[in-house]
C-alpha cells in the first residue's frame, strides 16, 4: 500500500542537523533496516523517480549477482552474509514501481557503465540483459545512457537521485560516509537543473537501448572467446 503524503512528511527523519532545515544526513552508523527502510519508503511513496549515477548501474535496477559484487567492492568489510542479505533486499526494490505508467521512473547512467565488468562479464552480460527487460516490460520506466563522448554535464558532480511525492520533491544522495536527504527548496532548484541538463545531454530512450544491446552482444563475443581460448 503506498504511504499517504502525511506518512511521506515523515520518510526524510534521519540524522537531523538542526542548523540546517529541510536537511538530513544519514550516518553509516545507522542500521540496515533503518536505511533500507527510509529508502523503500521514498520509492513506494514517489509518484516520480529520476536517478543519475555515473558509475554503476542504478541500485533498483540492479540483479542480484551485480549488487553483491558491487556491495562487496564498495565495502569489502562486511560479511559475505550481510552482503547477500543487503543485494537481495537491493533486488526487491524494482518491485514498488508496478508495471502500469500511473508512476514514473527515469533512470539515467554513464556508457561506462556498460563496459564496467563487476563482478565479471558474465554478471554484466546477465545486468545489461536485465535492462533491456525492464525497459520492454515495465512502462513506467526509462533508460537513458550518457555517451561517452559528452564533453561534459551537471552530472559530472555526482550521482542522485530525485523523488517527487504529491507536490513535495526530495533529493537523495549517497557516499561512502553515509547518505543525505535534502527538502530544502535551493537545494531541490540546484539538483532538478542538473537533471534537465543530464537528460538533454544523454542520448534519447531509443538509442540508449540500443547502446545497450550492442554492448551486451560486444561483451557476449569477447565471453565466449575468451571461453573457447581458455
Amino acid at each position: 500500500m503506498k504511504p499517504n503524503r502525511k506518512e511521506a512528511a515523515d520518510i526524510v527523519r534521519g540524522t537531523r542537523d538542526s542548523s540546517k532545515a529541510g536537511w538530513w544526513r544519514a550516518a553509516p552508523a545507522e542500521s540496515l533496516s533503518e536505511h533500507i527502510d527510509r529508502l523503500g519508503r521514498l520509492e513506494s511513496a514517489a509518484d516520480t523517480i529520476q536517478s543519475y549515477q555515473p558509475l554503476m548501474i542504478p541500485g533498483m535496477l540492479q540483479t542480484f549477482q551485480y549488487a553483491a559484487a558491487a556491495i562487496k567492492a564498495t565495502t569489502p568489510a562486511l560479511p559475505p552474509e550481510e552482503v547477500s542479505d543487503r543485494a537481495d533486499r537491493r533486488l526487491k526494490r524494482i518491485d514498488s514501481l508496478g508495471y502500469d505508467a500511473d508512476r514514473r521512473a527515469w533512470f539515467v547512467m554513464s556508457e561506462e557503465t556498460l563496459r564496467r565488468p563487476v563482478g565479471g562479464k558474465a554478471v554484466l552480460i546477465e545486468q545489461l540483459e536485465h535492462l533491456l527487460n525492464v525497459a520492454a516490460l515495465r512502462p513506467s520506466v526509462t533508460l537513458q545512457v550518457m555517451p561517452e563522448a559528452s564533453e561534459g554535464h551537471p552530472g559530472l558532480g555526482g550521482g542522485f537521485t530525485m523523488y517527487r511525492i504529491g507536490g513535495r520533491r526530495v533529493v537523495f544522495t549517497e557516499t561512502l560516509a553515509g547518505s543525505v536527504i535534502t527538502t530544502r527548496p535551493e537545494d531541490i532548484a540546484v539538483f532538478g537543473s542538473a537533471y534537465d541538463h543530464v537528460t538533454a545531454e544523454a542520448l534519447p530512450p531509443a538509442a540508449s537501448l540500443e547502446l545497450i544491446d550492442t554492448a551486451r552482444r560486444t561483451l557476449c563475443q569477447e565471453y565466449s572467446r575468451e571461453a573457447w581460448s581458455g
